[in-house]
């Protein structure tokens, strides 16, 4: 009878061991469970606000389309890049309009305009020698071996490069001396458009993009910054004639800040249409 005894408290020590440790079980699984779905939920919130962000920076770019297409011409936004902000849904937005005729023409640049260009960015010695080398090269087509020696040595990683005219100011990431910081400088002060889109307008550019059409590599940025600030003086009325707004290109910068600080940014090239049921058609997105 003792040992008998004895067998079932062992037995029933093992049970309740068991038993504890399937209860210990359970709880680590449900706290997995648990702590999966918050991962979950904030990914879920999270995802929710950039999609608000994003669609304030939206909201954004219809307002600078509203104000430059405005019937009154002094209530029409500036061209020139000066901040304006505004707020959305909450957000607070800074929206920036750029007019595509103040930036530098990458198809239609002369060499010393191409030098001053990439000089005025910080490129120096034979960096910038090698980088308006491959500026050129960039846009002869490839049709023959010979022209195709011409083109870039070494291609940087990725797709295959497209070569002509720049089809996007992104495209000059692919000159093999480009840095980021150069392109950083020369990206906002620049276009892929033609002069077909209407002549250069130094009144509503940045001094580098002035510098490099007067081909300057020594601009004095100072007096060209001072030059041009005294041009933007001028009232919107002047700026924003009735008919030179229809057909022509701006890019639009948006930034979204919601109250925790998180950002969302558009950048947009629109195109004014001068129809009211469809008042800008959308060129570029990044």
């Amino acid at each position: 009878m003792r040992a008998r005894s004895n067998t079932h408290r062992r037995d029933a020590g093992y049970a309740l061991v068991a038993a504890v440790t399937s209860v210990a079980v359970f709880a680590y699984v449900a706290l997995m469970v648990l702590a999966a779905d918050r991962g979950a939920l904030a990914t879920v919130a999270g995802r929710i606000e950039q999609a608000k962000l994003a669609a304030a920076a939206d909201a954004g770019v219809a307002m600078a389309a509203a104000g430059l297409s405005a019937p009154d011409r002094g209530d029409r936004w500036p061209i020139d890049g000066r901040i304006r902000r505004a707020a959305f849904a909450g957000m607070d937005l800074a929206i920036e309009v750029e007019d595509e005729r103040g930036k530098a023409p990458l198809n239609s640049l002369t060499d010393d305009q191409i030098h001053a260009l990439l000089a005025g960015a910080g490129a120096s010695g034979e960096r910038l020698e090698a980088l308006v080398a491959e500026f050129k090269a960039w846009q002869v087509e490839n049709t023959t071996p010979a022209l195709a020696a011409m083109a870039m040595m070494a291609p940087p990683p990725g797709p295959p490069v497209r070569h002509g005219n720049f089809k996007t100011v992104e495209e000059l990431a692919g000159l093999k001396d480009m840095t980021p910081t150069l392109l950083s400088r020369i990206a906002p002060v620049s276009t892929a458009l033609t002069e077909l889109h209407g002549p250069f307008e130094p009144a509503n550019a940045k001094p580098l993009a002035i510098a490099a059409m007067h081909g300057d590599q020594g601009a004095d940025f100072a007096q060209l910054s001072t030059e041009t600030m005294a041009s933007t003086l001028r009232p919107n009325i002047e700026i924003a004639r009735a008919d030179k707004m229809v057909g022509r290109n701006f890019t639009v910068r948006v930034t979204a800040r919601d109250k925790d600080g998180s950002r969302g940014h558009r950048t947009v090239m629109i195109q004014l249409t001068g129809d009211p049921a469809r008042p800008y058609w959308i060129r570029y997105v990044d």
